[in-house]
């Protein structure tokens, strides 16, 4: 390129000066963020043929960061029959069950000899009081949004294993004395996995936070008293 040449080339929009990138290819004004492309040895210095550079960083800074970053998690909806949990702290560490689409557990502490206790293979263990049901069925007819009749095709259980639209499933007796005799309860439906603080002496929290209530998502932590339980999903 001829360095007159050079000297007199000037942006068009600023009127600054212009530097030769690209091998010669183009002229960049480091103003503007402009860059003028060079065609059959002849600069072509039209601001509708220039490229800004500034916007086409900021779209692969904007696509690097899209695949970069994850999606949020969402909560689970019903994308199989059963989701699992695991508990990764207490003193049953390791233990993991699982809930079925439509079921609720109950989640309490053992009475009597710690030792001896495990998920109880009877209907339910932890018994419900009028005022407990009420609070129960309040959250799922709020949360759920379903009628009062279960719509499981599983097996039907003995008389009055349902609370709801959900049949209740073997309640989850933990060797943490720490926890209230009833403590929580947990929902599977297909709006979502649900918990539901069960007016407990020392509060049930997710991911570190009190919580009432809460849909939960897969990799959250329940904790209740000292008891830590991942929602694997």
């Amino acid at each position: 390129m001829n360095i007159k040449l050079l000297d007199i080339l000037v942006c068009p929009q600023c009127k600054g000066r212009l530097t030769q990138v690209e091998s010669g290819q183009s002229f960049l004004c480091n103003q503007c963020h402009l860059k003028y492309p060079v065609r059959d040895g002849i600069p072509v210095m039209l601001l509708e043929e220039a490229l800004d550079m500034k916007s086409g960083l900021l779209e692969e800074t904007q696509m690097l960061s899209a695949k970069q970053m994850p999606s949020p998690p969402k909560p689970r909806a019903a994308g199989g029959k059963t989701v699992v949990f695991e508990v990764t702290d207490g003193p049953d560490t390791g233990l993991r069950f699982d809930l079925s689409l439509g079921t609720c557990r109950a989640m309490g502490r053992a009475v009597g000899d710690p030792n001896k206790t495990n998920i109880l293979n009877v209907d339910w263990a932890l018994s419900l009081d009028e005022e407990t049901k009420g609070l129960v069925l309040q959250y799922i007819s709020q949360q759920f949004r379903r009628p009062s009749t279960s719509t499981s095709t599983s097996k039907p259980q003995a008389s009055g294993a349902s609370l709801g639209s959900f049949r209740r499933s073997q309640d989850l007796i933990l060797k943490d004395q720490t926890l209230s005799r009833l403590h929580a309860m947990i929902f599977y439906d297909t709006v979502g996995v649900g918990i539901l603080d069960l007016v407990s002496k020392n509060g049930t929290f997710v991911n570190g936070e009190e919580v009432e209530s809460r849909l939960l998502k897969e990799g959250d932590t329940i904790e209740l008293g000292e008891t830590k339980i991942s929602f694997v999903g």
